[in-house]
C-alpha cells in the first residue's frame, strides 16, 4: 500500500475548525513515534497479568474485538485508527474479511501504511483520511464499526453516532472505548473542573455525558442491546503510571519536544486527578443496530462500488 491509496488525498481542514484544533493538539511529534509503545495510542487494559504497556494495549483491542463478535466475514470500519497497530492485531487474531481505517492525521496514516505493509496486509486493510462526523463511505457499507478513544474529540459524538447508523448494515455491531462524565457536576466548582479537563484535552463540552445519557443517545438512534461497561479502575491508573515513568516521559519529550511533552504529562496528571475525584470514567460500549433501523439520508461522495 502506498500513500496514494489513502482516500481521499490528505488535505488540511479549514482554519479554525474543530478538526484543525484536534489536529494541532495531536500533531506534535506525530511523525517521530516510530515503534514507540508498539504504535498504540490507547490507554490499555491493565489486568493482573499485564507486564507492560504493549500487552495492556493489545488486551484492550482484543476485548473490543470480542464485544464486536468479529468473524471471518466481518467488514470492519475502524474510526480514529491512529497508527494502525490495532488493525494489524485484529486481522491476525480475528481473521476479518476487510478493514477500512480512517484517521484525522496524515502523519498517523503514514505510520499505519508502513505497519500494514510490513505485516503483508495491504489487500485487507485500506486507509482513509477524513473526519468521523462525515464518513466518506456509502450507506450500509459495514457490518461492524470500531472506535478506540477518538469519540470524545468528535464534534460531536452524537453526529458520529448518526454516521454509524448510516454506514452500518441492519444488525451491524458497534464497539467503542471512550470516556464519560461519571456523574453530573454537583456544583460550580465541579462544573469548572470538568470544563477545564475538556478544554485541556480539546473535547467539545457537549461530549461530557454520563454513561446513562450515552446509552440513551444510541438507543434513540435505533441501536439495541446497548451496554456501557465502566472499567476505569482497570484502565486509567495503569495508564497514568505508565505515562509517569521517567523513561516514558523522556521518550515522549524526545518525540514531541520539550513543551508538548511536558504539557502532555500535565494533562495526564489532571485526568488522573479528575478520575479520582469521581468526575471522569472510562467506558467500553457495545451495541447492535436494529434490523429495521432507518439510516441517515446524507450520502457522501464515496463510491459504493468499492465494496
Amino acid at each position: 500500500m502506498s500513500p496514494s491509496n489513502i482516500f481521499p488525498t490528505p488535505r488540511p481542514f479549514p482554519k479554525g475548525s474543530h478538526e484543525q484544533k484536534v489536529y494541532e493538539f495531536y500533531r506534535h511529534g506525530a511523525g517521530n513515534f516510530g515503534d514507540f509503545h508498539g504504535g498504540y495510542l490507547n490507554f490499555g487494559l491493565w489486568e493482573d497479568d499485564v507486564r507492560n504497556y504493549v500487552e495492556a494495549a493489545g488486551k484492550l483491542v482484543h476485548r473490543l474485538g470480542d464485544l464486536l463478535k468479529l468473524a471471518p466475514e466481518s467488514r470492519l470500519l475502524d474510526v480514529a485508527c491512529g497508527m494502525g497497530p490495532q488493525d494489524v492485531y485484529l486481522v491476525r487474531n480475528f481473521g476479518v474479511r476487510s478493514i477500512d481505517a480512517l484517521d484525522l492525521l496524515p502523519e498517523h496514516l503514514a505510520h499505519a501504511e508502513r505497519r500494514i505493509r510490513e505485516a503483508g496486509f495491504q489487500e485487507l486493510i485500506r486507509l482513509h483520511h477524513g473526519t468521523a462526523t462525515e464518513l466518506p463511505f456509502g450507506n450500509e457499507s459495514f457490518s461492524h464499526v470500531l472506535c478506540i478513544e477518538g469519540l470524545v474529540h468528535f464534534n460531536t459524538r452524537g453526529k458520529f453516532f448518526r454516521e454509524c447508523r448510516r454506514v452500518l448494515q441492519p444488525g451491524g455491531r458497534i464497539a467503542f472505548a471512550d470516556y464519560a462524565a461519571r456523574r453530573e457536576p454537583r456544583n460550580i466548582l465541579e462544573r469548572g473542573l470538568l470544563r477545564l479537563v475538556t478544554r485541556l484535552w480539546c473535547i467539545p463540552y457537549e461530549n461530557a455525558e454520563t454513561p446513562e445519557k450515552y446509552r440513551s443517545r444510541l438507543e434513540d438512534l435505533g441501536f439495541e442491546e446497548v451496554r456501557v461497561h465502566a472499567i476505569g479502575e482497570q484502565v486509567i491508573p495503569g495508564y497514568c503510571r505508565e505515562q509517569a515513568r521517567p523513561e516514558c516521559i523522556a521518550e515522549l519529550t524526545r518525540i514531541r519536544g520539550l513543551f508538548a511533552g511536558r504539557i502532555g504529562h500535565v494533562i495526564d496528571i489532571v485526568l488522573d486527578w479528575a478520575y479520582r475525584q469521581g468526575l471522569v470514567e472510562y467506558i467500553l460500549v457495545e451495541g447492535r443496530l436494529a434490523e429495521k433501523a432507518v439510516g441517515a439520508i446524507r450520502e457522501p461522495g464515496a463510491d459504493p462500488g468499492r465494496r
